[in-house]
């Protein structure tokens, strides 16, 4: 029996502080809402401090030791479903679950093992002396209706003001001595102003356009035990950050890096910290690519090492710099790969005496189609003694390294897995080729020792929250973990010569067909640290499925540690909720662990949100629709506590070795070679020039409300990059986060930072969600800084007339030269067409891979009365709205989940942002499911050329060119003049180049044209139509 040592050491502190937290809890097997009210005393002790655990509605605390609080049906719980599948209503149902519990976080201090804890709630009393409070394991006390944890011990908040305050960095001496960093940015509009409704149009939009805060780099210092009263600003404000570290230089100062975007590049920086004054700034990169995410370690042989993931030629590198003898050596590259490398994580080898004084530094790459981690051991000058090592490279998603040496000179590896092809294509019409972005994450963890590659015995997944299952609500090991999750299906190979071969063909509704995998388990970026006495660490983000509010889903952070042959965990950190990609970070002090970490009180705060919202407000995707924003990001330092005697890991040869380079699989083979021929292709017409860029712009994260399953905003990054390979995107989260200012500016500085001229021109963009009859549009820009615009009240749908907040929508778009376009126009977040923007709408989606084809009644994949995704609203077909005598061009995006099978591809003359936006506005544009090359063209009575998407006059019958290039052979093209269906006579084959006069023009009538392509594996493409005159 392990029991829980006290007295504790505070950070670098020599006296004795006998604190503890705990997590208590409350109304675990409540059937119905159920008052939890209480008070807590401890003796011997004082309790210090009580906070919420996920408080809403009249939740609250009452003094320092009691609370209000209910457990209750989670929100959304009674919601109307959107679609009418009764497949989707019923998973619904089982997600959302019956009731949920409450619960505090409470400090207690002057305590000992033997201290006697006694809560008295509505429900009845309980206590419990501490020593029985396990770590890693849940009490189960009043007939199992509540449990109390062991958490971390959070010390205090770091974050003086009311800014966002995020990507915190920590290191600790071997004295004590401590240095924290972080990023604060400061809104440009009032927060609170944000989240109210427009009752009226504005005057101007000007002030959607103003500048912001920006970033600001702060440092916080504790010297002699205790930290400093003022924090010391390393850079000015209104920067522009995108994450930063510090480091120890052995000599009492530390090393400050950061990654900060000037003159439209993000550069490396750094700053000497030593007795009380920061040195002179230096640029470290010095490159005209972006470099980002920079890591940074200090070796016992004196010796500084910076490591980022830096763009050259189209592609991200692993590069690092050293500092020795007052000076830093040139720049090298360390990764060899032909593909992106991502996040370097960099450890050094603690031993004073007999060490090597080396760093290990492991990163990720996608070279061969997939995700894979590598390690390369480098000596102080930076060199390696041998070439970079896979650490795991199979065909499953194996991704963000964290890296660290233990007391032995061992590095050990920690990873996110999930399954194999992922971002592949998956979808409503899609289930066997792939998996979406955030289907199933787990931590994988590899111990090199010099010779060959060992794992610990015990299973981490035995330690951390288990996988969630449809009504289930316990977490971890003291809950119970709910049943093992079944690992990711694999897909079969495909014969040479194809990427995809699987027949599109509808599954049911989007993610019914993932349900057939089992319940799924959320344990992602982990996070491993050796402490001072030789103890692992690994800390993880784990989804908290049961809590859902106005900024979405919540993630917060858990810890475990090896205990010989077993992990003990998850230990809550509290004041971690926040979103999935949220970085703590961890140093080893002299005693115990210590851990930085953000929160922005997604959950705690709750309660003050629900008293703020506007009664019977949307909300939600509208905006938060409240008096106020009661949400920001804070920094906490927390500590880990000692758990007793360091008994040594127990390892075991691991159980699948990296390979020795893996050749691509076929398909990823195959795919390159469909993408290599739509990158050479060009089209000139009129003596212009155009290229084919394959992208989007629905593309969600988890900053959407409810982009739970889409998984974190760099996810889409990689998406778009490697697993797409697309040559743009643009952002389709909710208003970028319900309008508020931190998410969008984190999307926004993204966009800049993952830009790669040439290879990768992202856009910004976000989605505009008004629900019929007005309609969901998504919203592209080619410029920074123009944010999401509010809405005004809904129009009346028995009213056909146009809609004032549409209306002001196209003002907005034509005050900062953007465009948009509809989706789903078919159903509950579609329109009935009673608005138009003409240049600023020039396209629609005519397609969505998360739904269906809303072309006209009838076609390819439609929706129809009996199986519409996303509801039923039969006046909103494509063909309508081209009745009206409205002009569109197509594309098709993703929506919620949906991978690879949807494309919007834009004909452009430059690759560029404005050349991008420029073709839009041509609408120069058409849309596919698959690598599908689209040339249309027909000769103008002035004698020139036009192209899918023009208008114009011609002198005679008009005389239509197509020419198709498939990845399979076509099995039909038809031709759809003015909503009549024209069968073409086109071989079955992969390319198609055909010709067609129309037989029957009217003289003086504008008919529209275009052409749709179907594969024989289902495959689409829509080539936008001209709009034709005979004269």
């Amino acid at each position: 029996m392990k029991s829980l040592l006290l007295p504790l050491l505070l950070l670098g502190g020599f006296a004795a502080a006998a604190d503890t937290e705990l997590l208590i809890q409350l109304g675990l097997n409540d059937k119905e809402t159920t008052v939890w009210d209480g008070s807590i005393t401890v003796t011997p002790g004082e309790v210090q401090e009580v906070s919420g655990y996920r408080f809403e509605q009249k939740d609250t605390i009452k003094g320092k030791d009691a609370w209000q609080a209910s457990s209750r049906t989670p929100v959304g719980a009674n919601a109307k479903a959107r679609g009418n599948n009764p497949k989707k209503i019923g998973a619904m149902a089982r997600q959302l679950g019956p009731i949920f519990e409450n619960g505090v976080f409470v400090k207690l201090k002057d305590v000992t093992p033997e201290s006697s804890v006694e809560v008295t709630t509505a429900q009845g009393k309980i206590s419990f002396k501490l020593a029985d409070v396990k770590p890693g394991e849940a009490l189960d006390l009043l007939e199992g209706r509540v449990a109390v944890q062991q958490t971390a011990f959070n010390l205090r908040k770091m974050s003086p003001e009311r800014t966002d305050d995020d990507f915190p960095a920590l290191a600790v001496g071997a004295t004590g001595h401590a240095y924290l960093v972080y990023q604060s940015f400061t809104p440009g509009l009032d927060r609170d102003e944000r989240a109210k409704r427009l009752e009226k149009e504005p005057e101007d939009f000007a002030f959607l356009g103003q500048p912001t805060g920006g970033d600001q780099l702060w440092l916080h210092v504790r010297q002699t035990n205790k930290w400093e009263d003022e924090r010391i600003a390393v850079t000015e404000a209104s920067k522009d950050i995108y994450k930063s570290a510090v480091s120890v230089d052995g000599k009492g100062g530390a090393w400050i890096v950061w990654s900060e975007r000037v003159d439209g590049n993000f550069e490396i920086f750094t700053r000497h910290f030593s007795d009380g004054k920061l040195g002179a700034v230096e640029n470290l990169s010095n490159s005209p690519g972006n470099d980002l995410c920079p890591v940074i370690a200090h070796s016992t042989k004196d010796t500084v090492m910076v490591a980022w993931m830096a763009a050259h030629e189209g592609k991200f590198e692993i590069r690092t710099r050293t500092h020795a003898a007052d000076a830093w050596a040139p720049t090298q590259t360390v990764s060899k790969s032909s593909g992106n490398c991502w996040n370097p994580s960099l450890s050094t080898d603690p031993r004073a005496e007999g060490g090597s004084g080396q760093f290990a530094l492991a990163w990720d790459t996608y070279e061969k189609g997939d995700y894979d981690i590598w390690l390369a051991i480098l000596e102080a000058d930076g060199k390696g003694p041998s070439k970079p090592m896979p650490v795991a490279n199979t065909a499953q998603y194996e991704a963000r390294a964290s890296v660290a040496y233990d007391h032995q000179g061992s590095v050990w590896v920690a990873y996110e897995k999930s399954g194999e092809t992922w971002g592949k294509d998956w979808g409503a019409y899609d289930s066997n080729d792939g998996i979406g972005l955030y289907r199933s994450r787990q931590i994988g963890i590899a111990v090199w020792d010099g010779k060959a590659w060992q794992e610990p015995q015990g299973n981490i997944a035995d330690a951390l929250p288990g996988a969630v299952a449809a009504r289930a609500r316990g977490k971890g090991k003291g809950r119970g973990a709910d049943v093992t999750a079944a690992a990711p299906p694999k897909s079969p190979e495909v014969p040479d010569g194809l990427a995809f071969e699987q027949p599109a063909v509808r599954k049911g509704a989007p993610g019914a067909h993932a349900e057939a995998t089992g319940p799924q388990t959320y344990n992602n970026l982990g996070r491993i640290i050796c402490d001072a006495e030789g103890r692992i660490w690994l800390i993880a983000r784990t989804r908290l499925n049961s809590f859902r509010g106005p900024l979405g889903s919540s993630w917060g952070s858990v810890a475990a540690y090896l205990d010989g042959t077993e992990w003990v965990g998850p230990i809550t950190i509290p004041h971690s909720d926040n979103l999935m990609y949220n970085l703590p970070a961890l140093a080893a002090g002299p005693k115990n662990l210590f851990i930085a970490h953000s929160s922005d009180h997604r959950m705690d705060r709750m309660n003050e949100f629900n008293r703020a919202k506007n009664p019977g407000g949307k909300g939600g995707n509208a905006s938060l629709d409240a008096t106020k924003d009661p949400f920001d990001n804070d920094v906490y330092l927390s500590r880990l506590n000692s758990v007793g005697p360091v008994k040594a890991a127990a390892l075991k040869p691991i159980a699948e070795a990296p390979q020795d380079n893996p050749a691509p699989s076929k398909r990823t083979q195959a795919e390159r070679s469909e993408l290599s021929a739509i990158r050479s292709f060009r089209s000139t017409i009129g003596g212009t020039e155009r290229q084919i860029l394959r992208g989007e712009f629905h593309r969600h994260t988890e900053i959407s409300g409810d982009g739970a399953n889409d998984g974190p905003l760099e996810d889409m990054w990689r998406y778009a990059i490697d697993a797409a390979s697309m040559d743009w995107i643009g952002n389709g989260d909710h208003d970028n986060g319900n309008g508020r200012e931190y998410t969008w500016w984190l999307t926004q500085k993204t966009t800049d930072a993952f830009f790669l001229p040439k290879a990768f021109t992202p856009m910004f963009s976000y989605e505009r969600s008004v629900v019929y009859p007005e309609g969901h549009r998504n919203v592209v820009f080619a410029q920074r800084g123009v944010r999401t615009l509010p809405r005004l009240p809904l129009s009346d749908v028995r009213v056909h007339e146009p809609a004032p907040d549409t209306n002001m929508l196209y003002k907005y778009l034509k005050k900062f030269n953007g465009v948009c376009a509809s989706h789903t126009s078919v159903g509950s977040m579609g329109t009935d067409w009673r608005n138009w923007g003409g240049e600023f709408e020039p396209m629609v989606e005519i397609y969505q891979g998360a739904r269906q084809n809303y072309e006209y009644p009838g076609c390819p994949r439609c929706p129809t009365e009996n199986d519409a995704i996303g509801g039923w609203e039969p006046g909103g077909w494509v063909s309508d709205a081209f009745a009206k005598g409205y002009k569109f061009s197509f594309q098709s995006s993703s929506d919620h989940g949906s991978t690879h099978i949807s494309y919007a591809m834009i004909l452009a003359e430059d690759y560029s942002r404005e050349g991008i936006l420029k073709a839009m506005k041509q609408r120069h544009t058409y849309g596919a499911t698959d690598n599908i090359i689209a040339d249309s063209r027909c000769k103008a009575a002035d004698g020139k050329e036009r192209m899918m998407g023009d208008e114009f006059a011609v002198k005679g019958a008009p005389t239509i060119t197509l020419k198709l290039i498939g990845t399979m052979p076509f099995e039909k093209v038809t031709l759809i003049k003015d909503n009549v269906e024209i069968p073409m006579n086109a071989p079955k084959e992969k390319e198609i180049n055909l010709t067609w006069t129309d037989p029957k023009p009217e003289k003086g009538k504008t008919s529209y044209y275009y052409f749709r392509g179907e594969q024989t594996n289902g495959e689409l493409v829509w080539v936008s139509p001209m709009w034709i005159t005979l004269e």
